[in-house]
Formats: C-alpha cells, sequence, structure tokens
C-alpha cells in the first residue's frame, strides 16, 4: 500500500505542495504557480479519497456520519492517521450545522489554509528576503484563483460523493481564456 497523501509539506508525501513553495521562493510566474496549486488539489484531493478507499472508507461514510465524532477517529485510526481524514473529521466536528455542500467547501478550504500555512514558513524560512506579510497577500491571491475549483469540487461530491475529483478539461493552462482578452476589443476593430 502507497504512503498516504500528506499535507504536511516535510513529509515526503507532502511534496507536491513542497514543490509549490519553492516555485514560489524562485520567482516562477503567478499564473504557473496558481496553476499548480489548482492541480495539487486535485490531484492530492482524488489521491487521497484512492487512500480512504484502501482503508475501506468511503466519501459517503464520512458524510454520513459528520455528526459522530466518536466514529470519525476511529475511522482516522483505521485509516493510519491520514492528514486528508483528519482534517475533514475536524472539520466536520466544527461544522455541524453547515449543510453537505458547505462542509465540502469548509474541508477543501481547510486543505488549502493547511498547506498555505506550511507554503508561508516555507518560503519566508528559505534563502529569499520575503516577509510573512507578502507571502499571505501573495498566497491570498493564490486563494482567489482556486476558489472556483473548491466551489466546483465541493458541488460535483455533494451532488455524487463518489465521483473522482479531476481537473475540467480545458483548465490544464495552455488553453487561454479568450472572453477575458476580448473585453476591451469593439467589434468593430477599433480600440474602446
Amino acid at each position: 500500500m502507497a504512503e498516504n497523501e500528506s499535507l504536511d509539506l516535510s513529509n515526503p508525501y507532502g511534496r507536491r505542495w513542497a514543490i509549490l513553495a519553492d516555485l514560489i521562493r524562485n520567482g516562477r510566474s503567478f499564473d504557473e504557480v496558481s496553476q499548480g496549486v489548482r492541480k495539487a488539489l486535485y490531484k492530492g484531493l482524488r489521491n487521497a479519497l484512492k487512500q480512504f478507499a484502501e482503508h475501506g472508507i468511503t466519501l459517503e461514510m464520512l458524510i454520513e456520519n459528520r455528526h459522530s465524532p466518536q466514529l470519525l477517529q476511529q475511522l482516522v485510526r483505521k485509516a493510519a492517521g491520514h492528514d486528508y481524514l483528519q482534517l475533514f473529521s475536524d472539520v466536520a466536528i466544527v461544522s455541524t450545522q453547515l449543510e453537505t455542500q458547505g462542509l465540502m467547501e469548509a474541508f477543501l478550504t481547510g486543505i488549502w489554509e493547511t498547506v498555505e500555512d506550511g507554503m508561508t514558513y516555507r518560503i519566508v524560512g528559505g534563502a529569499g528576503q520575503a516577509s510573512f506579510a507578502d507571502v499571505r497577500d501573495y498566497l491570498d491571491q493564490v486563494r482567489e484563483q482556486v476558489m472556483p475549483d473548491v466551489e466546483y469540487i465541493a458541488r460535483r461530491l455533494t451532488e455524487n460523493s463518489a465521483w473522482t475529483p479531476r481537473m475540467p478539461s480545458g483548465t490544464n493552462g495552455q488553453k487561454i481564456d479568450t472572453t477575458v482578452e476580448m473585453l476591451s476589443m469593439s467589434l468593430l476593430g477599433s480600440p474602446t
């Protein structure tokens, strides 16, 4: 069995997130970082759900038992303390009033917030001269880019808890949104 997907950037199985922190520290483009975060969100969640299944745990089971902290902790132990499962349990325990989609959005946002904290310390603690405030501002902008994906994933998992998270087609970073480009153009060809 493969090791569990991790939200800890110092863990070898949290490497997908650590690589993104390194991209930021090395001054890579905002678009490249945002796209990498989106991919990591989908792929990390996909792997985590697959690893849950290896322990006989489904997302449907988690959703159905979200109001039972004892059962959630039993499932976390069964999955050897899986980071994503522990986070789901923590979010479910404090979000009892949320409907399923709200719970899923809170869980996915929790993934980003956990990783964001680790990235901040990794970036500021590196050789760069970035301040905590600068890194947080940057990561807040990344969050804005990722939130439509959080909402999309939450909606899809709410509609079908067995759905496998995959980035929507045409979002691989190569397709340019021509709608935004064309907003400033006149239909007659002259600048507006």
